[in-house]
């Protein structure tokens, strides 16, 4: 018995602490003691109700007195501390552990816990490949919390890799007819076991396969023993238009083709046509679906008004569930349905016959030299005007800023549409071979250098932070006309100034 024990001034603590959980497998430890020094205060570690010098498995290591050993004693009695350090922890120390001090008694013991990894490998481990996609599933493990799941192409080095909890995963974005491997590996937060080889697993993704046709039924096999040919979802249609029957009509008429899949002899059964408003609320006029059938390559629909429409084509056939085979088109039916004025031809100008030595010098330009029919006045949004201009001569193009517009000249942006052609940005126009255009952005100014078919088209101005559109459409270029009376207006021709409010 202790004759002047004291347990109340005998601490015990541990680096990293227990408190927390259990500490994962091959870290250190440290377990330390400390007591107020004293006359005769010596230390020692309990293992249990064992001293760590008479431990069966620990006496012998710790009796080396290496500091470089698995486990390590030493002790300080002037400064009134203890340590124990044991290196690469597993689950054999997990034990109870405490300090005894001659002339105080034995303390309170802390628990060791240590986390190993699982003990065993993943087994049962199948997939199950789809055209672009495979399904994995394997066998729960003792001891897992998750699973390192990873595929890659037969053949590559890299891994793509994803941590699950549960015992099946799916991969999908794989490509259709190709090798691939896949492993699993039980996991839990001490990691991954050195020395467990993964479950392993090769498949191969259904295959776009080689058809035959039978000249007697007709019919379409892989080959000539087995139907399987339509085993395999069709391609998106390919080369989707968009048809007006008229400016910003809402009567609209789409096409498109489905040569892809013929020319892989892919079965189509069917094709849904769809149309939806972008920002559709709840009492808007519901557009209804189209199904068409299997060599349709046209479908129409009659929209509610304007706005924002997507359109999708989706082909179809037994084997296109859970399959992307849908094509999108986006096109915006404006407020206006009016049409823009057709193009005006200007009038010859007859000049009487001189004598006069012919002069060179070309007349300043100005707004009145040419009459548009824009009378000055402001232009709507949505306007379209109009012009036809004289071949091979300089037109510029001004989109004016009045002056309590809450934007400046600079903040004016181009673009040039040729017919059903994809918009260019004004960066775009600069270095494309629409011909040699230029800008003024103190002015907002466009110029064309020499006025071609290339540049026959739709040129926009577009207000920042506005959602107002001007346009002026540039028709065939007229061959007609007196040069010289063109010429006497300038190399300038002030073709319209766009002198409109861009404010709401």
């Amino acid at each position: 018995s202790c004759v002047f024990c004291n347990t109340e001034d005998l601490r015990i603590s541990s680096s990293p602490s227990l408190e927390a959980g259990p500490i994962n497998w091959k870290q250190q430890i440290t377990i330390s003691c400390t007591w107020t020094p004293g006359s005769m205060k010596f230390a020692d570690i309990f293992v249990g109700e064992e001293s760590i010098f008479t431990h069966p498995v620990y006496g012998p290591i710790v009796s080396q007195e290496d500091p470089e050993a698995r486990l390590f004693f030493s002790q300080d009695i002037a400064l009134g501390t203890a340590e124990l350090v044991i290196k690469d922890i597993t689950e054999a120390d997990n034990n109870a552990f405490s300090c005894m001090v001659s002339r105080i008694g034995r303390g309170n013991p802390v628990t060791l816990e240590v986390l190993e990894p699982p003990t065993a490998g993943v087994s049962g481990l199948t997939a199950t490949p789809d055209f672009t996609s495979v399904l994995l599933t394997w066998e729960a493990v003792d001891g897992a919390t998750n699973y390192n799941v990873a595929w890659r192409a037969s053949g590559t080095e890299d891994w793509n890799a994803a941590d699950v909890p549960g015992t099946e995963h799916t991969f999908e974005g794989l490509n259709v007819a190709s090798d691939y491997e896949a492993k699993v590996e039980a996991s839990n937060d001490a990691g991954i076991r050195e020395g467990i080889e993964p479950a392993e697993v090769s498949f191969t993704t259904k295959d776009n396969q080689t058809c035959y046709v039978d000249s007697c039924s007709n019919k379409t096999y892989a080959n000539q023993h087995s139907n399987c040919c339509n085993a395999r979802p069709p391609h998106p249609v390919g080369g989707l238009t968009v048809h007006e029957a008229a400016y910003n009509a809402t009567t609209i008429t789409l096409s498109w083709n489905i040569q892809d899949n013929t020319a892989e002899n892919r079965i189509v059964t069917g094709i849904t046509a769809t149309a939806a408003k972008e920002g559709a609320v709840e009492g808007d006029p519901a557009i209804e679906p189209q199904e068409l059938a299997a060599e349709a390559t046209t479908a129409t629909f009659q929209l509610p008004g304007p706005g924002d429409y997507i359109f999708k084509i989706t082909t179809k056939n037994d084997f296109s569930e859970g399959v992307d085979t849908s094509a999108m088109e986006l096109h915006t039916v404006k407020e206006t349905t009016t049409p823009p004025p057709p193009p005006t031809t200007p009038e010859p100008t007859t000049k009487k016959p001189t004598t006069a030595a012919p002069t060179t010098e070309a007349k300043e330009p100005t707004e009145g030299d040419i009459d548009l029919g824009t009378g000055g006045e402001n232009i709507d949004c949505g306007d379209i005007q109009s012009i036809q201009p004289f071949a091979n001569q300089q037109a510029s193009l001004k989109c004016t800023v009045p002056d309590d517009a809450n934007f400046a000249p600079s903040d004016i942006t181009w673009t040039f549409q040729a017919g059903d052609a994809t918009p260019v940005e004004q960066e775009q126009i600069i270095n494309s071979e629409i011909g040699v255009v230029t800008f003024d952005n103190t002015t907002s100014i466009l110029t064309i250098k020499s006025v071609t078919a290339d540049t026959v088209g739709f040129w926009k101005c577009n207000a920042a932070s506005e959602y107002c559109t001007f346009s002026v459409e540039l028709t065939g270029a007229s061959v007609g006309g007196n040069a010289g009376t063109t010429l006497a207006y300038s190399g300038t021709v002030l073709l319209v100034a766009l002198i409109a409010s861009l404010l709401h």
